[in-house]
């Protein structure tokens, strides 16, 4: 039997978002990535995929918003900013100009972080920013906030 003064209570899994406020759960709702980075898609999307959500990989802007025609079930988009060809900004211009009954969120997940790269994904008609490497627990919460219906 361990001494009362050594036992000690389980440290909070920060990962599982069990600190706090837990960030929401979600049943197979869509969410798209669109990052021409295969291995950072990869991670995020695992992360995402673990919490419960249908993750959509396009791997450049033009691909993006071919699966956003094809499947208008899709909430959110994940959008990196710095792609070769049709960068986050202008793909992000297409998407809104589709006809759809209920637009899916945009969140810009860039490298690009100062609050003027903010402000221009806002402008941009982003829904909100997110810098990289990405804190995958406000991510959830703020695709809980995001998604609500």
């Amino acid at each position: 039997m361990a001494h009362p003064a050594e036992r000690r209570e389980p440290a909070p899994d920060v990962a599982r978002g069990r600190a706090g406020s837990d960030p929401p759960l979600f049943a197979g709702q869509k969410v798209l990535i669109v990052d021409d980075d295969r291995r950072g898609a990869f991670a995020l999307g695992s992360a995402l995929s673990a919490r419960g959500l249908t993750v959509l990989q396009a791997a450049s802007g033009p691909d993006g918003v071919a699966a956003l025609q094809h499947d208008p079930t899709i909430r959110a988009v994940l959008m990196d900013i710095a792609m070769p060809g049709l960068d986050g900004y202008a793909t992000t211009a297409r998407i809104r100009e589709l006809d759809q009954p209920e637009p899916p969120a945009i969140i810009a997940v860039t490298f690009e972080s100062s609050a003027a790269d903010r402000a221009k994904a806002l402008a941009a008609g982003m829904d909100e920013h997110v810098p990289k490497p990405v804190d995958v627990t406000r991510l959830l919460a703020l695709l809980g906030e995001l998604m609500k219906s």
